[in-house]
């Protein structure tokens, strides 16, 4: 007999999947160096199964939701935008995962801040708390972002005078803007080029990959995905100078 399924299941077994790699993130995420716990012990492995699993339940509601929008009756656009609401919700104040990059971000800004230059030093010429934070490979490499990205960045660090938690949801907040900015655009592309809404919405927003990737690792990214594809809706909706504007802010 078959796993009966339908939206609202799809739904919770998302929800269920990225609650616990929230929770496993606790111990087994890019935590600051004060808080990691010590290398092979039983709460980091404890939070590395949660975490996993929640990927594994995460990526069986991502299939299982994938057959409902090929099915006879797919559910409409609106209704998998609610889905990714609640999919990406416990990951909003989660620790990053799978990646420190943010805190390369959080350090650049504070450098962009102090007007030191960004591109000919690397975080380790910042110095500090924030600083000690960055992957050892970035600490004397440049920044390879544009000045808009930097200026986001610089910016946050001024709001937030260089906090850390602020900072790591600031950038969060802004990685979610990139996706929600992805979620607006990839139906209205869909529908100009004479395909699906629902299967664009599941295949480009719903991917496991952007919730892992661009939510939970707060990634850059985001942004950059987001606004061309918003500049790529002003072009096809004859307003190729705003969608000039965009695209062009997406690369920097």
């Amino acid at each position: 007999m078959a796993f009966p399924f339908d939206l609202r299941r799809c739904r919770l077994l998302g929800l269920v999947g990225t609650a616990f790699l929230a929770l496993g993130g606790e111990s087994a995420g890019a935590l600051p160096e004060a808080e990691l716990p010590a290398p092979a012990s039983a709460q980091e492995a404890t939070g590395l199964v949660a975490v996993y699993f929640g990927v594994v339940l995460l990526i069986a509601a991502w299939v299982l939701l994938g057959r409902l929008v090929r099915g006879p009756r797919p559910p409409a656009p609106r209704a998998l935008l609610l889905v990714l609401a609640v999919w990406a919700a416990p990951l909003v104040l989660a620790p990053p995962l799978f990646s420190r990059d943010v805190y390369s971000y959080l350090a650049q800004g504070a450098m962009a801040d102090t007007h030191m230059d960004v591109y000919t030093q690397g975080p380790a010429a910042l110095g500090g708390p924030l600083a000690d934070q960055v992957a050892p490979m970035w600490q004397h490499t440049g920044a390879p972002y544009g000045p808009a990205f930097l200026g986001l960045a610089s910016a946050l660090s001024g709001l937030t005078r260089g906090e850390l938690p602020a900072g790591l949801i600031g950038m969060r907040l802004l990685a979610l803007l990139g996706v929600a900015l992805m979620a607006f655009a990839l139906p209205r592309l869909a529908r100009h080029s004479g395909a699906d809404p629902a299967a664009a919405l599941w295949l480009g927003a719903l991917n496991p990959l952007v919730l892992l990737h661009l939510v939970a690792g707060a990634h850059n990214d985001a942004l950059m995905l987001g606004l061309l594809g918003l500049g790529l809706v002003a072009a096809r909706g004859r307003r190729p100078v705003l969608g000039a504007v965009l695209v062009t802010l997406a690369a920097l």
